[in-house]
This record gives structure tokens, sequence and C-alpha cells, in this order.
């Protein structure tokens, strides 16, 4: 037996999508036959009003609607009595407004695409009471999001707000919402009211991953950043210059924070201490202090990336008490490896040191250290290399190239022997086990 399904394509011609007195669209209806699309009828300068009439008995399985053309409205009650419908598009057909009641006592969608459309605002009560997995507005002009237009939105997903014109986020507007990626990079938002993100709640385990990338943040506001489901906040690109203690105390739940490419100069003490965060991004900024108890009772951290920044010395008192981790401190300007600098390292970590200045490595560095994932000098000023450094040290992978080491008569192993894997630029061929 054939499994029915229907896609309907509304071809308006600068008609409304469904207006009063109807409206011209050409209707095709499709069913679903070996995992492809049939088409089956097409109805002409039919009305809009009578989709149910021009597709055949069972459009009540309708699952999918896809709207080509023109249309600058979505009016009230346009889409109902559709009880199946699954998926809606309407993307890059001019549309400017959304009638709240468009999606009235419509059922569960799997996705409402509304992207690269003339859309300025969403209205009180355009979105209620709906379950959706993926709802985009990406690429239209919205400057003004009224209180109340997300409400009772559950299961989301994702939910794209990107590329837009938002300058700030109004409380109320997202009002009992519950949501996985929210994304509202690429705007122009510089304020957030207080409370604008108490009533949103994580769609699951991961918590609200919310990215406001390339927006015009000069600061992280702690009475703003207030919400225990948020997961993962993305600030990257802003103009966010000065981290304070306490920026993050609202935020119990947080486990990864992106500040790449800001202009922020320093790390204190106080902004991560004692959280839950597992990922701190700072690659691409102006760093050059990282105050030596900044990463100091952080249990569960395991990535810290801080690349293409300035700083010039390594602290041996960071990391204390943290877990395996990757670190990478990749383009930055250290010079020289302190006695006992890797001491607070855990066991089983991976350094990456590469393209820095650095000229000389205590005896000492490496005290304590007995397993590697990985260590990466890449791109130093090194000249010499004790053989003893990493002598007791277990490495997969240890990459001296691009230094100005010469060879050693024992092969590049001698100067890791414990090493799966040893990279040299004067040795001719790579060393493993």
């Amino acid at each position: 037996m054939k499994n029915f399904r229907c896609i309907i394509v509304f071809l308006a011609f600068n008609s409304p999508f469904v207006c009063a007195t109807g409206g011209s669209a050409v209707i095709t209806c499709y069913l679903y036959v070996d995992n492809s699309w049939e088409e089956t009828q097409v109805v002409k300068n039919a009305s809009t009003h009578q989709i149910k009439e021009s597709c055949p008995e069972n459009v009540d399985q309708t699952k999918r609607i896809k709207l080509q053309g023109s249309a600058k409205i979505l009016y009230q009650d346009s889409l109902k009595d559709i009880s199946k419908l699954s998926k809606l598009e309407i993307v890059n057909v001019h549309v400017e407004e959304i009638q709240p009641g468009t999606f009235k006592d419509l059922p569960k969608f799997n996705t409402i695409d509304l992207s690269d459309n003339n859309l300025y605002e969403i209205k009180t009560g355009t979105f209620v009471n709906l379950e959706v997995v993926s709802l985009f507005m990406h690429r239209n002009l919205i400057s003004v999001l009224h209180e109340g237009a997300f409400q009772n939105l559950s299961n989301v997903a994702q939910l794209t707000l990107e590329r837009n014109r938002l300058h700030e986020l109004k409380r109320g507007v997202f009002q009992n919402v519950t949501v996985g990626k929210f994304l509202l990079g690429k705007n122009n938002i510089s304020k957030i009211e207080i409370g604008a993100f108490a009533d949103m709640f994580p769609y699951d385990e991961f918590g609200i991953r919310l990215f406001l990338t390339n927006n015009r943040f000069a600061e992280i506001d702690s009475s703003v950043f207030d919400c225990k489901g948020i997961g993962t906040l993305g600030l990257a690109n802003n103009f966010i210059s000065t981290l304070r203690p306490g920026d993050l105390r609202n935020l119990p739940n947080l486990y990864e924070i992106i500040l790449t490419g800001n202009k922020i100069k320093k790390v204190p003490e106080g902004v991560f201490n004692g959280s839950k965060i597992t990922d701190i991004i700072l690659g691409w900024n102006v760093i050059s202090v990282i105050e030596s108890e900044a990463f100091r009772d952080m249990k569960h951290l395991q990535f810290v990336d801080v690349r293409h920044n300035k700083v010039k010395e390594w602290d041996s008192n960071w990391f204390r008490g943290a877990p395996s981790l990757i670190i990478i401190f990749s383009h930055n300007s250290l010079q020289t490896i302190p006695a006992e600098g890797f001491k607070n390292i855990p066991q089983n970590s991976t350094l990456y040191l590469d393209h820095n200045c650095i000229k000389n490595i205590s005896d000492s560095a490496f005290n304590g250290i007995t397993i590697l994932q990985g260590l990466n000098l890449r791109s130093n000023e090194l000249e010499e290399w004790n053989v003893d450094l990493l002598k007791n040290v277990k490495i997969h992978d240890f990459d001296l190239t691009r230094n100005k080491i010469e060879c050693p008569i024992g092969g590049p192993r001698s100067l890791a022997p414990k090493a799966d894997i040893v990279r040299v630029s004067a040795c001719s061929e790579v060393e493993k086990k």
C-alpha cells in the first residue's frame, strides 16, 4: 500500500499567503512512494482557503508545506485544520508580517523555516503554545521582539535569530521557553534587560547553548546572565575588554564559555574558580596577564584555549586541582619555562606550546609529570635540549620541529626515550616505536 504524504507548493504571484478574500496560488500535491515524492495533482489559481479541497481526499496526512513566490503577510488561521503538518518552509518569499494566530492549534512541528524574508518584528502571541524542534528566522530584518512573542514554546532543539537587526533583548519575550541551541549571533545587540533569560529552560542535559557571537557587548553583566539553564555561553567577537570576579556567578550550570576574538587583556582570579566549567576558550584576544590562581579549584576543567594572545610568562601555579587537560598556548610570547613549571599540570594532559619564543626550559620543568598525551614545542627558539628532561615521562606525541636543535647522535628518541612519536626537523625521519 502506498504511503501517502503531501507537499503543498504555493506560488503566490504577489498575492498574500492567505487573506480574507482568498488568494491566487498553485497547489501541488505529492504522494510519498518508494522514498521519493510523486506528483499527483496540480491546481492553478486556487484559493488558498481551499487547500483541503484542492488535494486528494486524504490531505489530512499532509506532512509538509512549502511556499514559493511572493507573500508579504502570513494571516491568522492560514494553516488551520492541517492536522498532521510537521514541516513548514517559507523561505525567501518576501514575508514582512506574521499575524498572531498563524500557527494556532497546530500540532507538533519538526521544522518551521522562515529564513531569508523581510520580517521586521515578531508580535506578541506569534509563537505561542507550540511544540517545534527547529525554528529558523535567520537573515531577516527583525529589530523588535515584542513581549510574549515566544510563549510556552516547548521542545525546541534549535531557535535561530542570527543575522537580523536586533539591538536589545527585553524581559518577557521568551516566556516559559524550552530550548537547546539558541543562536542570536550577527545582530547589533548591546543591551539585554535583567530577566530576559529568566523564563528559559534547557531542552536536554547539555543545557541552553546561548550564542551571542558578533554583537556589541562590552562586558559580561552577571545580573543579565542569570539563568540556571545556560550550559554554553558564546560571546565570541564582541567588544569585551575586562573580565571581573563574579561575572559568571549566576550561571551555576555553565560548562563552556567562549570569548574568542574580544579585547580581553587580563584573566583575574575569581572569574572561573570553583565553577563546573569544562571548556574555557579565550583565543584571539590581547591577554598578557593571567593571574596565578585564575584556574584554581576547577575540578571539571578539560580544555583551555589561550592561543593567539600576548602571554609572556608561564606560571607554575596554573591548573592546580584540575583533571586531565588539553592546554593550548600556541602563538603567544612565552620565552622561558621555569623550574617545576608544569608541577600542577595533570597527568595524561596535552600541551600545545608551539609558535612561541621559548629559548629555555628549566631542568626541573617536568618534575612530577609521568605521562603526557602530547607535547608540542614546534616553532620556538630552542637551540639545546637536556636529554634528562623527559627521561621519566611517557609521551604519545612529542614535536620539536622548527627549532634550532640539531639531530642528536642517538636519534630523535634519545630526546624522549619513552615517547611513541618524536619529531625533530634536523632528523630525516620521524621516529616511532
